[in-house]
């Protein structure tokens, strides 16, 4: 199994989750704003699991 992806699942999942929060917390809840939310958790997964991976 290849950890590198379960870390990007993991990280992502954390990103979505706080990121979700936010959202609801600060009432943007439109679609946009979920979709930012989404390329925001995607493109940050995707950059701090290599960088704390080595």
């Amino acid at each position: 199994m290849d950890y590198n992806l379960v870390m990007i699942l993991i990280v992502f999942l954390v990103c979505f989750f706080i990121s979700s929060t936010m959202n609801i917390l600060l009432k943007t809840t439109g679609k946009k704003d979920w979709i930012i939310t989404l390329l925001l958790s995607i493109g940050l997964s995707i950059i701090i699991v290599p960088l704390l991976t080595g």
